[in-house]
């Protein structure tokens, strides 16, 4: 017996990693809206771990990741001598999507607490433990950039390396 198939859904995307997802069923019955939607749901998590696998196995992406590990935990270079303890790769805390599971965030243990930053879009964002240093209001009154709590964003690494020496060097 040949089985007739029919395509539910088909997407192609291109970019730098092109690819293209097809489903297609064979079905004793005519295919219905919620039959169509099952499979958009169903090639939108395969193209979301095809996509992350992608940029898993790209030697450019890893290229790039290392370079920014190294400039951001770099911001800490002068205190890795008398405070750096540890420093633990953590999930993007801005975006899951695939485009940014090869930018991961970085929390950083020193002698005052911990440091968690990483790239958010166009800044660098900067959260702190309450041991590390006070609100972030009090401490950069005059930057006129996001902050809240203990957390601030940086345009760019010269003012992230400012920001954190200012808050490991409070008493």
């Amino acid at each position: 017996m040949n089985l007739e198939y029919k395509t539910l859904y088909k997407q192609e995307i291109v970019g730098n990693h092109s690819l293209g997802i097809e489903v297609r069923v064979s079905l004793h019955r005519p295919v219905t809206e919620a039959d169509e939607r099952a499979a958009r749901n169903l090639a939108a998590k395969l193209v979301e771990a095809l996509e992350m696998e992608t940029a898993r196995l790209d030697p450019d992406v890893a290229v790039e990741r290392e370079v920014e590990r190294q400039a951001l935990v770099g911001l800490f270079e002068p205190f890795s001598l008398t405070g750096l303890i540890f420093v633990e790769e953590i999930p993007n805390g801005y975006c899951s999507q695939p485009c940014c599971s090869q930018k991961p965030w970085f929390t950083i243990t020193t002698r005052k607490g911990r440091v968690t930053l990483g790239w958010r879009k166009r800044v660098i964002e900067i959260r702190w433990e309450p041991s590390v240093a006070g609100l972030a209001d009090v401490l950069f009154p005059t930057e006129d950039v996001t902050k809240e709590g203990r957390s601030i964003h940086a345009w760019g690494y010269d003012k992230a390396k400012l920001y954190i020496q200012r808050l490991l060097s409070q008493t």
